[in-house]
């Protein structure tokens, strides 16, 4: 997968030649753009959407030879199956209970934590002894930046946030920054020159240490732009909302994750008032308005 980069792949006018009137005249003026990147273990995918009058889209994926291929209807239903197949969202995903807003520099601080505590416990592993107190020291968690940042490999979180952000400016000062930060909003400490997570954050920072996939959602409309992240670790959900340099992080389950999707492509489409449809909150299946249980997944419906 190739660098993180919310331009369009191609210009939307060349691949408008075989397409409906409706189609064409989108991709002439686009009133908006869904940029969608996925990336899990086994690779990534990228589209970028854009509505047409009715409600659908028109989306180009790359073909590899810098040019990009048409699909044309789209709906967003499919925009949230490519989202919510990638992460795994029909799975049971508990929500933890975690929501807190980080500068940008302690996120990249906290992903290098996350991975230096990973690494600690794998090497305890493979030489078959004890894995050592919950504690690290800048230099080690450094090392693990810089690798996240020059190896954007997804099974580490930094390598993951690479894959869907771009790389952080990964520097010693600006690791201190963030390691600071963290520290000032109560999830680690700092003891005799190593770090460790408070108890009141150990579990949320376990459940970010086995990063499994994640997705990217850029919103662009009228100029304006919205940037919405989703990870995927062993057992959890995350969701990130950039706001400048903070960043809110949470943790969420399913529904809520499928949700978020649902609204971010709801905004970008000419019906964005008009009345969601009714859909199971688990698996996301159509439902009728009468219906008391999901008919794919038997979950019981809100009324």
């Amino acid at each position: 997968m190739g660098p993180v980069t919310d331009t369009p792949m191609t210009d939307p006018a060349r691949a408008a030649s075989r397409l409906p009137e409706e189609a064409r005249t989108a991709l002439a003026a686009p009133a908006a753009r869904i940029a969608v990147t996925t990336v899990t273990r086994d690779g990534g995918r990228r589209l970028d959407a854009y509505p047409v009058a009715g409600g659908s889209f028109v989306a180009l994926t790359p073909k590899g030879d810098g040019d990009a291929a048409v699909g044309y209807p789209l709906g967003g239903v499919d925009i949230e199956a490519l989202i919510a197949g990638a992460l795994g969202l029909a799975e049971p995903l508990a929500d933890i209970g975690y929501r807190g807003e980080l500068p940008a520099a302690a996120l990249w601080a906290l992903a290098a934590l996350a991975d230096a505590h990973r690494q600690l416990e794998l090497e305890s592993l493979l030489a078959r002894v004890p894995a050592r107190r919950l504690a690290l020291d800048a230099d080690t968690v450094y090392l693990r930046a810089l690798d996240g940042a020059s190896l954007p490999d997804p099974r580490w979180l930094s390598g993951l946030l690479t894959q869907l952000m771009g790389a952080g400016d990964v520097t010693e000062a600006r690791l201190q920054a963030g390691l600071a930060a963290l520290a000032r909003a109560g999830l680690i400490a700092e003891r005799n020159g190593v770090w460790s997570p408070q108890p009141t954050f150990a579990l949320a920072f376990a459940h970010l240490e086995v990063p499994l996939a994640g997705a990217r959602l850029v919103i662009e409309i009228a100029g304006a732009r919205s940037t919405l992240v989703l990870l995927r670790t062993l057992a959890a959900l995350w969701l990130l909302h950039s706001r400048g340099e903070q960043v809110l992080l949470r943790s969420v389950d399913g529904a809520a994750a499928r949700q978020a999707i649902r609204d971010a492509v709801a905004a970008a489409t000419p019906q964005a008032r008009a009345p969601a449809q009714r859909s199971c909150p688990r698996c996301g299946s159509p439902a009728a308005a009468t219906d008391r249980f999901c008919a794919k997944c038997g979950t019981a419906l809100s009324s």
